[in-house]
């Protein structure tokens, strides 16, 4: 059954990214090249995000499961991808652009009218990281859709783990919409996903994610969500104390994220980007392995190997820069 909505999410992303790319440079949605951020040399359209959340939107309205979640879930996805479009456009400054994440993080989170006073600011506060953090690594082509297409895939995993089975289908419409969006992404790039893209896939994530956090209680399984967020967590937190450590402001641009540090050591993008989508997947693939005791074992091995690479990985950056 979810197989028909998997594939329709796939399908309507797929058709609609050649007619949102001509749209983008109609509206001004174009990605120039003009600082030492950017890792493309030429203008590129960048509003990929909104054929990934009507893709999304559409085939989860279309599977009819009547899910609360996922009404709220859409509703918000949709105001931040309105919100990433505008600063695709007109180019926000960043406080700005966080007071109105912040508006609808919360206005989406009270609406599930599921958690206390304390739940309900822990759950702002890891949606609007989660925005946030997929926001930071969109910064090499392929990078942020295939690593949304993996923590989608081991979200669904996760919650149907956890016997969320309603909420559960809902990342993997969101995973095939982004691995179609991956033929029109890998590099060179043909169209970027943009703010509205990463704003709205982290927004969705978040939300679905949040009930991880209600089945594991206490112990290991805790740290499930976590793992399966490891990496775009991992490298807003270390951008985040990078700047504030260097006495500039959080919301300053650097060229220091670890795609970069890959790509400045002597891989190439394509390159970069797979390491990164191992790395993702790995770590994922251990906080699913995580909400089972009895995969403790398998989970601890994989830790193991995942420190290993990123220790060849620390090795090789420090070897070339």
């Amino acid at each position: 059954m979810w197989l028909f909505y998997v594939a329709l999410s796939f399908s309507i992303c797929f058709v609609l990214v050649p007619t949102v790319q001509s749209l983008s440079w109609i509206i001004g949605a174009v990605d120039v090249p003009k600082d030492f951020r950017r890792m493309h040399v030429k203008k590129t359209p960048r509003a990929g995000g909104i054929a990934i959340c009507l893709a999304f939107s559409i085939a989860a309205l279309a599977f009819g499961a009547g899910s609360h979640t996922a009404l709220c879930a859409i509703g918000g996805g949709f105001l931040m991808m309105a919100l990433g479009l505008a600063d695709d456009i007109y180019c926000f400054d960043a406080r700005t652009k966080l007071l109105f994440q912040i508006s609808i993080v919360t206005a989406s989170v009270l609406s599930l009218e599921t958690f206390t006073p304390l739940q309900a600011f822990f759950a702002i506060f890891w949606v609007l990281t989660l925005c946030n953090a997929h926001n930071f690594i969109d910064g090499l082509d392929g990078l942020l859709c295939g690593c949304a297409a993996c923590e989608g895939g081991l979200l669904s995993v996760a919650l149907l783990l956890t016997e969320r089975e309603q909420d559960a289908c809902f990342p993997l419409f969101l995973a095939a919409a982004c691995l179609a969006f991956l033929h029109f992404n890998h590099s060179p790039a043909r169209i970027f996903a943009g703010d509205c893209g990463s704003l709205s896939i982290g927004f969705l994530l978040g939300i679905f994610s949040l009930g991880l956090f209600e089945f594991a209680g206490t112990g290991l399984s805790l740290l499930s969500p976590f793992f399966i967020f490891a990496y775009p967590l991992t490298d807003l937190f270390v951008a985040v104390a990078r700047r504030l450590l260097r006495g500039r402001s959080p919301f300053s641009a650097d060229r220091a994220h670890l795609h970069h540090r890959l790509c400045d050591a002597g891989l190439s993008k394509p390159q970069s980007v797979r390491v990164l989508h191992l790395i993702c997947a790995m770590l994922g693939g251990i906080g699913v392995l995580l909400l089972r005791g009895r995969f403790f074992l398998f989970a601890s091995i994989s830790c193991m190997m995942t420190a290993f690479l990123l220790i060849k990985i620390r090795h090789f950056i420090t070897d070339f820069i």
